[in-house]
């Protein structure tokens, strides 16, 4: 007698738990005896799409071991979904649940109740309404189940404008960003110099206008290095400096100096340039070492530089840049690299059946992300066979610069970038976000990639 009690005492229990969930007004009433005891899906085709060598796009599909994934069950709210996203470019149009119910399941197709079936194919595109009714017709419960499922390609960037961004429209002619201390540093120069900066956790909020002090004219923005946290940049061949990339001062070189170029070795840091047509570099940013070797003639402004240990030796280093060509017909820009085990610099030249230059463009920036380098910018220039749109196309390379391919697809530019003639800037933070910050429109981007192959 004594369990008899304790068992109704507990069927009395569960049904008040199950009724006091529902909404006030609700009249479905609710038993212990009514419930979705477990739910899973088929296995579903996905679709894929690569980039051939050609840079054509390719596509060819997948069996994908849904059947595994876990759904969680919340009882209380009447929710059915998966944590484990399904992969993108899966087909959820034509979905068979394998459903086990304590009572007899429905659905809803739009309005109408349909009886489940264990061969229907439900569409999973949006989350499906069921229906559990027991036995008796008396009680029913309804679940909503989602097959949740990466709304982007990973393989693809991901962008998005920074709303209310503080940064100003119409102020500089040309700029540079860096990064220093979790801070993104925005130095430019229109009439005057003027420096932003803002946390690279925020983007919004950006400091006021500061005036340089102690610098003129002729400043090149493209030159704007750190070195030790220091920054440096070139005004009329001079080398100037700054602890806070506001008060600058003339550095005594006695050399003409050209661009800026980091670099790293087993005895610690130094800094490349190129004066009177050979490399020089330099220690401690005061006395220039002259080796002799004679750099390109038509160098433009260098629009990336890279110093990175190699991967099978820690020690060693390779120093690459890239610069735009001065010349009207060159199609590609210009690539140099360095091992700090080596003497002289190299520039990397395609050869053979090998076409895939870098790209001489407007404006041409070239970032390091994820062990891969990216070339973008404004309109080709020379003779090129297709010229290319502003802001169209993104080139890469897996291969230190040697060869450049399209791959729009791995790594893209929002389709508002096309066209523009507009000067900018560009950075990759320590979180992998790509940051574009635009002059005349003051907007400011950012993008990540998964970097899955």
């Amino acid at each position: 007698m004594k369990k008899i009690a304790t068992s109704l005492l507990c069927s009395l229990f569960v049904a008040l738990t199950f009724t006091s969930c529902l909404p006030e007004g609700e009249e479905t009433e609710l038993t212990s005896t009514v419930a979705l005891l477990s739910f899973s899906i088929n296995d579903l085709k996905t679709q894929h799409t690569i980039t051939l060598e050609n840079g054509k796009d390719s596509t060819y599909t997948t069996i994908m071991k849904a059947s595994l994934i876990p759904f969680n069950i919340d009882q209380e709210r009447g929710l059915v979904y998966n944590t484990d996203s399904i992969a993108y470019g899966t087909n959820l149009t034509r979905v068979v649940p394998k459903i086990s119910a304590d009572g007899y399941v429905y659905y809803f197709k739009g309005e109408e109740k349909v009886g489940y079936n264990k061969e229907d194919t439900i569409d999973f595109t949006r989350p499906v309404r069921f229906s559990i009714v027991s036995h008796d017709n008396k009680f029913s419960r309804e679940y909503l189940i989602s097959v949740n499922k990466y709304q982007v390609d990973p393989k693809e960037t991901a962008w998005r404008l920074i709303e209310n961004s503080t940064f100003p429209a119409q102020l500089y002619a040309e700029q540079k960003s860096v990064i220093r201390d979790n801070q993104v540093f925005v130095l430019g120069k229109g009439n005057d110099g003027y420096y932003y900066t803002t946390s690279t956790n925020d983007g919004v909020e950006w400091t006021a206008a500061t005036l340089w002090n102690g610098i003129t004219e002729g400043v090149d923005c493209s030159s704007i290095v750190l070195v030790d946290d220091i920054f440096y940049l070139l005004a009329e061949n001079a080398l100037y400096r700054s602890e806070n990339g506001v008060d600058w001062s003339k550095v005594n070189t006695h050399t003409p100096l050209s661009c800026l170029i980091p670099s790293m070795s087993a005895d610690g840091t130094s800094v490349w340039s190129i004066s009177n047509g050979l490399f020089v570099t330099s220690s401690e940013m005061t006395t220039w070492q002259d080796f002799g070797q004679q750099a390109g003639k038509y160098i433009n402004k260098v629009a990336g530089s890279f110093c990175q240990p190699l991967r099978t030796n820690k020690h060693i280093y390779r120093t690459l840049f890239v610069t735009g060509s001065s010349l009207s017909t060159d199609t590609c820009a210009q690539v140099w690299s360095k091992l700090s085990t080596e003497t002289e610099w190299v520039e990397v030249k395609p050869v053979g059946t090998n076409i895939y230059g870098c790209p001489n463009l407007e404006n041409l920036a070239v970032i390091s992300y994820r062990d891969k380098l990216y070339a973008f910018g404004g309109k080709s220039l020379g003779n090129r066979h297709v010229p290319i749109e502003a802001f169209s196309t993104c080139f890469e390379s897996r291969d230190n610069g040697v060869t450049w391919k399209v791959r729009n697809r791995a790594f893209s530019l929002p389709e508002k970038f096309a066209g523009r003639e507009d000067t900018f800037s560009t950075i990759v933070d320590d979180h992998n976000r790509v940051w574009v910050i635009w002059s005349t429109s003051g907007e400011v981007w950012q993008g990540t990639w998964s970097g899955i192959e």
